[in-house]
């Protein structure tokens, strides 16, 4: 199905339509309202007494945790139900479908839409210890092993390059003492380009394992991402990484994984993804051990990019224990997995929910074809809440996705360049055929909603129509890099767009810059993108703003309706100039834009949903 022909063929809609439709989006979970689809089989999963050794085919024996969920074996056409009103925690990674089935999640009973959180709960006083005069950390892991590794890790090593990418890989063995060594000859442009894996080996579900090895590495770099999965298709997930301490330096030293398997398998793999390394660096990796163990982990790594406070306050981050001087900053020590706090008193004495958002997607859309997503709550996580590469004809509608985004992007800690991050849906690279509808999305660290992509990809028809969406820093922002990457049938329409910049993050940024549109660089061939009959109200910086330079053609802008509460805000800044109220004709005709537009006053305060404030 090519989604986005008819949109761009409808002659403009009257502003304000379905605002108050609107609002009223996301009061009562949806069962059942995909029914374009014969589903094969229904899944259901219930947080409170499930179990996972269940089948899941009836609400009687349901799964119980995301983690079988990723790990199902689905089919096209099959569905997955979420009990309304409960709680999972944990990431979500779908299964593709087919053209014309797809996979779908949603919710079955009756109450709030079920809830994806992607944070640790801090709310014990037993999770914090303290560490000085009003500071206080979380409890440090705690690990014990209890045998040998058993089976895990005795598959055979091999190495796997695609799209242009060049490695190479050996192993030398003194004693019985194995030394292995990759070299990447050509960088990729993802980290899966280059892939060293193990496999297959036994599993066993419930267990936990660490592996520990001296590693070095030519060119130093930090925890490149490392899977438990299916060693062939569907290549479903087989268990979480608790905790990443590989960051190899040009001495050698001892490096740490430890996994959880939520699968039993006899065709588990274990994959490192070095796709993304530059260009020379060799690794060298010995004296490898595997231990079977018991952890007691809050499970922070890789890094904790907000502290959300009684689910209505962020906590501030700083990049260093040295910076936290006033109740409620906050720091995560990387070396140790720990989150550092400025308390006058235990945290969790002073507040009711302490939610610790991980840097990791709550949904992870990557390389996901023909899934559809209705009616769930997604929020709490320092990455994305629907976040990936390289899917197609996926569909977001009914969703709530709120306190998103603020991880460590280049995982520094300060160091560099300090910049955060976290979209609340973002197609990222080789994006086709998708439609996100009747979404409210709200206290997103940078971008609500957003297609962006660098190398060689391609974006092409995507629907963004009747969201509501507010206290975000940009509602809609896009981008593409790459003179051969291609841009086409993109379309914003009908989306109500409010107090940009004015979130939870904005105060936090080093780089404030609160927008309802942000088009700030563009090299791409971009063609037909559409931003029709939406509304733009309060932004901190400006209501829109485009410095790129478009090829071959801008984007168009028809019958929106804009209006800024404070009268000496810009309206608009394009190509680096920006415009007032009294200068929006102007603008509209230098730019060539806008037919049908206008500046209207917008009630925002009655817009904004009162449940959620």
């Amino acid at each position: 199905m090519r989604l986005g022909i008819s949109i761009f063929q409808r002659a403009p809609l009257r502003r304000f339509r379905r605002l108050c439709a609107l609002v009223a989006v996301g009061a009562v979970g949806s069962a059942f309202s995909f029914a374009a689809t014969s589903f094969a089989t229904d899944y259901y999963v219930d947080s409170r007494t499930g179990d996972d050794a269940a089948s899941g085919r009836s609400p009687q024996t349901a799964w119980r945790s995301l983690e079988r969920v990723s790990s199902a074996k689905l089919q096209p056409g099959d569905s997955v139900y979420f009990k309304a009103g409960e709680r999972w925690r944990g990431g979500l990674k779908p299964a593709s479908g087919a053209s014309g089935k797809p996979v779908l999640y949603s919710s079955y009973g009756e109450g709030a839409k079920p809830s994806l959180l992607r944070s640790v709960a801090l709310n014990d006083e037993r999770d914090w210890v303290k560490v000085g005069d009003n500071l206080w950390a979380t409890r440090p892991t705690e690990i014990r092993v209890v045998g040998s590794g058993g089976d895990f890790l005795t598959g055979s090593w091999g190495l796997h390059t695609e799209n242009g990418a060049k490695a190479s890989f050996n192993v030398s063995e003194v004693d019985g003492a194995k030394t292995f060594r990759v070299k990447i000859a050509e960088s990729g442009t993802a980290g899966n380009h280059v892939q060293w894996s193990n496999a297959p080996f036994k599993l066993q579900s419930g267990k936990s394992y660490r592996v520990t090895f001296d590693a070095s590495a030519s060119i130093p770099f930090e925890a490149p991402s490392v899977s438990l999965m299916q060693a062939g298709s569907p290549w479903s997930s087989y268990g979480s990484l608790l905790q990443n301490k590989f960051a190899p330096t040009q001495k050698k030293s001892r490096q740490e994984l430890v996994f959880k398997a939520t699968q039993t398998a006899d065709d588990a793999r274990v994959t490192f993804y070095f796709g993304t390394l530059p260009k020379g660096c060799e690794i060298e990796i010995s004296n490898l051990v595997v231990e079977e163990i018991e952890v007691d982990a809050l499970e922070l790594d890789p890094d904790v990019g907000n502290v959300i406070l009684d689910g209505k306050k962020a906590a501030f981050k700083r990049w260093t224990i040295d910076d936290l001087k006033q109740n409620d900053d906050f720091c995560y020590e990387r070396s140790e997995g720990r989150v550092w706090y400025r308390s006058d008193k235990n945290p969790a004495l002073r507040f009711d929910s302490i939610e610790a958002a991980v840097m990791r997607h709550v949904v992870d859309l990557s390389g996901v074809r023909d899934a559809v997503f209705d009616g769930l709550d997604l929020r709490y996580g320092a990455a994305h809440g629907f976040g990936g590469s390289g899917n197609e004809r996926v569909t977001i509608r009914n969703c709530d996705i709120s306190w998103i985004g603020g991880g460590d992007q280049y995982r520094e800690g300060g160091a560099g360049r300090r910049v955060r991050f976290g979209n609340g849906i973002e197609f990222w690279s080789d994006a086709r055929d998708h439609l996100v509808e009747n979404c409210r999305i709200w206290e997103v660290y940078d971008a609500a909603i957003t297609n962006q992509g660098s190398g060689v990809n391609v974006e092409r028809n995507i629907v963004y129509r009747n969201n509501l969406i507010w206290n975000c820093e940009y509602s809609f922002e896009y981008w593409n890099r790459g003179p051969e990457s291609v841009t086409e049938n993109v379309a914003f329409v009908d989306n109500v767009c409010l107090n940009a910049g004015y979130g939870w993050g904005h105060v936090q940024r080093p780089d404030p810059n609160g927008r309802c549109v942000m088009f700030y660089s563009n090299t791409a061939q971009t063609k037909n993108l559409v931003l029709r009959g939406n509304v733009f109200a309060n932004a901190t910086e400006s209501l829109v703003r485009s410095d790129a330079d478009w090829t071959p053609e801008q984007p168009r802008f028809e019958g929106n309706v804009y209006w800024q509460d404070d009268a000496t805000l810009p309206y608009v800044r394009w190509l680096h100039k920006n415009y007032a109220k009294n200068d929006f004709d102007a603008w509209r005709q230098t730019a060539a834009q806008e037919k049908g537009g206008e500046i209207k006053r917008v009630d925002v305060q009655r817009l904004i949903p009162k449940d959620v404030k």
